[in-house]
């Protein structure tokens, strides 16, 4: 990786009741490598919806923060439950690299039987098979679109200054729980 300066957006979403209807926050912060917030933007998404994926497209198209960045890191592929993101679709129609970023190893079986109880339940399954490989970067498990391993790991070194993860993310995070609850937490 070069050593020249690169911005990347962070997305998280904020507190929500699980399995009670209703929306919650999704953040985007634009954060460059020496750690400056250059911009926000949220939008709303369904608890246990379909429209994260759409939300999050949208929502980048009509601001500046895809002409700036250089990838877009999740917090996860799944947001506000089982609101699972298309990580294919975010990168085709962004243009940007995608990677999702987690803590553990997430219990497959388990998520099944949870979507199982859902509508849609095969195509929120499909988006999480198909987010890709899972690889590990020091202390976090990374999943990448649209770049290889090598380059993603590169990329999450970067951007992670104060915790295991990169502070897009970290920053998102502490945004949307600000939002959603009237203060931040801790990732």
């Amino acid at each position: 990786m070069s050593s020249r300066l690169i911005r990347a957006i962070g997305i998280d979403d904020g507190f929500f009741t699980p399995h009670k209807q209703g929306k919650t926050k999704i953040v985007m912060v634009l954060l460059r490598a020496d750690n400056r917030l250059e911009g926000i933007l949220s939008s709303d998404i369904s608890v246990d919806g379909t429209d994260s994926t759409e939300k999050i497209v949208n929502t980048l198209k009509d601001s500046s923060f895809l002409e700036q960045a250089s990838c877009i890191f999740l917090d996860g592929i799944n947001f506000a439950g089982f609101n699972v993101a298309d990580a294919e679709r975010i990168k085709n129609e962004t243009s940007l690299p995608v990677i999702i970023v987690f803590r553990r190893q997430p219990g497959i079986e388990s998520i099944k039987r949870a979507l199982a109880k859902l509508p849609h339940a095969r195509k929120r399954i499909e988006l999480i098979e198909k987010a890709g490989a899972i690889h590990r970067a020091e202390k976090i498990l990374f999943q990448c679109r649209g770049v290889s391993a090598e380059e993603a790991r590169a990329m999450i070194e970067q951007f992670t200054i104060h915790s295991h993860l990169p502070e897009p993310v970290r920053i998102a995070h502490m945004v949307a729980s600000g939002l959603t609850l009237g203060k931040s937490t801790s990732p």
